[in-house]
């Protein structure tokens, strides 16, 4: 192992004069490179510049220089999550010979239109589509910049939005590409908005551990929202839940839930067999170990504070009680932000601007203080949201009894009217199913679709075959699997099913490869 780490440290130092590698966040050894890209791709007009910056990493380790390309089409975060999170490209390089690509979405990390627009507001050029174009043209940079012969196949990964991504992106051009792996694709957006299936799939997971763990979970709704409803009762949430000041309102209680359902949420859908930190410190199997500790609580507030400390203070990062603010608050936007809940966003916005009025604060001057130029993580949220807007329209309903999340309808007239409001946009519900064939897929081929058995998002996932369908069409769910593991890299508590599902793919690249070759 000691040999092993010399020689990791040792390669980090001589890429560090290859490029910026050693600048960037990445456990994988990664080079930078920057592709001008087309603002718009879709229109002749001129914009004010006609290019911006497009990050792409590149690891040429085991490249071989007539293997194949694995390109990784990045989603809706900096590009380093996606590579620090993607092992088994790496690692499967080295089989292959292969050169390594992950790319940056449009408008995340520093990839950032704006820059090349007058209006630095402007989100008008995000679209899958602009993405997905962004990312074939620069198939056709690469292929000359690395002198590819055409015979090179390129094979493109996706995870989650990804996922979607790299199914599409061999759907309408395979002629650019040899195939796809899409990882927790989730293209069945109606089936989000149609029925509780994301929320029943969560559920259904504390359940296997214990069943009195959703019934606890829906006391403690019950009684968060009895006990905000008087001062008195909203201290004592305040002290059962480890918040540094009482509640500060009866509305507020709408934050707590959202807050507390984020990381029940999270824990299943990344609920990896081993420790990780992809948003917080938590370990194995995180649902597990919050359920148990939910039946040592043994109350439904007790039970909520059980699954807050597994998630948002498993290590103690949090410190001794959590803020309003900067933990409920924001907390409790992401994740509706990530499930694109706008309307509970809507509502945020609503009680967090009575609040600042009661207080004398200006709502308009306030949003402008916390305003910064620069690309961060609100503009992030805000590239999301606008997506969230435009083509990506998946608010969920629950029903609050086959699931354990409280009855909710969203509100598309609240949901219409803050894209609006905010964007100048109204959503276009079923356009991104018409345009990308939902699961009627069966024209396409060398597609290999996965879902984790445990995550929620498998409810918009495909989950069986597509009806005539080519064999090259092949649909796996992964038993015991959480949000796109199999992209993760090979770890010795791993399922069996993932170990064996990434046997599976790995031969159909081969095969894919194999075709492409012989066809160019």
């Amino acid at each position: 192992m000691a040999s092993l780490l010399r020689n990791f440290a040792l390669l980090l130092l001589l890429l560090a004069g290859q490029g910026a590698s050693t600048t960037h966040p990445s456990v994988y050894p990664v080079d930078e490179y920057v592709f001008e890209a087309v603002v718009d791709h879709y229109s002749f007009r001129p914009t004010p510049k006609p290019t911006f910056p497009l990050r792409y990493f590149v690891n040429g380790q085991h490249w071989n220089g007539t293997g194949p390309c694995f390109f990784y089409a990045g989603n809706e975060a900096n590009i380093f999550q996606f590579i620090n999170n993607s092992g088994f490209i790496f690692e499967s390089s080295v089989e292959f010979g292969a050169l390594v690509v992950f790319a940056e979405h449009r408008y995340y990390g520093e990839s950032n239109v704006v820059g090349a627009l007058d209006n630095q507001n402007d989100l008008s050029f995000l679209t899958v589509e602009q993405a997905m174009a962004d990312f074939n043209t620069l198939t056709v940079h690469i292929r000359t910049k690395w002198s590819m012969s055409p015979d090179t196949a390129f094979i493109v990964f996706g995870g989650s939005y990804g996922g979607n991504l790299a199914m599409w992106l061999r759907l309408k051009n395979p002629n650019l590409w040899a195939g796809a792996i899409a990882s927790s694709a989730t293209p069945l957006k109606h089936v989000l908005r149609e029925t509780n299936g994301f929320a029943l799939i969560e559920t259904q997971a504390y359940g296997n551990v214990s069943l009195a763990c959703p019934k606890l979970v829906r006391s403690g709704w019950t009684e968060l929202y009895e006990q905000s409803s008087t001062p008195k009762g909203r201290i004592h949430v305040a002290q059962a839940l480890g918040l540094c000041d009482p509640l500060p309102d009866v509305d507020v209680a709408e934050d707590v839930h959202g807050w507390v359902s984020g990381a029940l949420e999270t824990m299943v859908q990344y609920g990896y067999p081993y420790p990780t930190q992809f948003y917080n410190p938590v370990p194995a199997y995180p649902f597990q170990v919050a359920c148990y500790r939910m039946l040592q609580a043994s109350t439904g507030l007790g039970a909520l504070r059980a699954a807050i400390n597994v998630y948002y203070n498993y290590t103690g990062q949090a410190g001794p009680c959590f803020d309003f603010d900067s933990s409920v608050v924001t907390e409790a936007r992401m994740h509706w932000n990530r499930k694109g809940d706008l309307h509970r966003i809507h509502l945020q916005d609503l009680r967090k601007r009575n609040r600042q009025e009661l207080n004398g604060i200006d709502y308009k001057e306030a949003r402008l203080l916390t305003t910064t130029p620069k690309q961060s993580d609100e503009d992030e949220e805000n590239a999301w949201e606008y997506q969230t807007c435009t083509e990506v329209y998946q608010p969920m309903p629950t029903d609050g009894t086959t699931d354990f999340e409280i009855p909710y309808a969203p509100n598309q007239t609240a949901y219409f009217e803050h894209c609006w409001n905010k964007y100048d946009v109204q959503p276009r519900p079923n356009w991104e199913e018409m345009h990308f064939m939902g699961s009627n897929i069966g024209a396409g081929s060398n597609i290999f679709l996965t879902s984790g058995q445990l995550d929620p998002w498998r409810a918009a996932g495909i989950q069986e075959t597509p009806k005539g369908s080519p064999d090259s069409i092949v649909v796996r769910i992964i038993e015991n699997g959480a949000h796109h593991l199999d992209l993760r890299g090979g770890n010795p508590l791993d399922p069996p099913s993932v170990a064996s599902i990434r046997i599976e793919e790995k031969a159909c690249m081969h095969q894919w490869i194999k075709e492409w070759k012989e066809q160019h």
